[in-house]
């Protein structure tokens, strides 16, 4: 029994070791630098106001700081902040 068992178990690390190698390859890093101009996620900042016509993405803003592990501080254009703060998965880079 203590033989199955175990390889039941190494059966089940090694199928948790090749979901995490494939997933870590399809995810994308995403990394702003102060004044970078992003756009952010309509559906996070409006959920109410969601529909299937709504824009997908709002903005641009400009990157103020960076609060580390993929948070951001954004502020409008001309300077105004706003309040949240935002993560890395829920801003895009706007290109000019």
């Amino acid at each position: 029994m203590d033989d199955l068992r175990d390889q039941a178990l190494y059966k089940i690390l090694k199928y948790k070791q090749l979901l995490a190698r494939t997933y870590n390859r399809r995810v994308k890093n995403r990394q702003f630098l102060v004044g970078d101009l992003v756009l952010r996620l309509f559906s996070t900042s409006h959920p109410k106001e969601q529909s299937k016509l709504s824009p997908k993405w709002e903005g641009p803003y400009h990157i103020k700081r960076i609060l580390g592990s993929g948070t951001y501080e954004v502020e409008y254009l001309d300077g105004k902040p706003i309040e949240r703060t935002w993560h890395a998965s829920k801003l895009c880079k706007y290109y000019m």
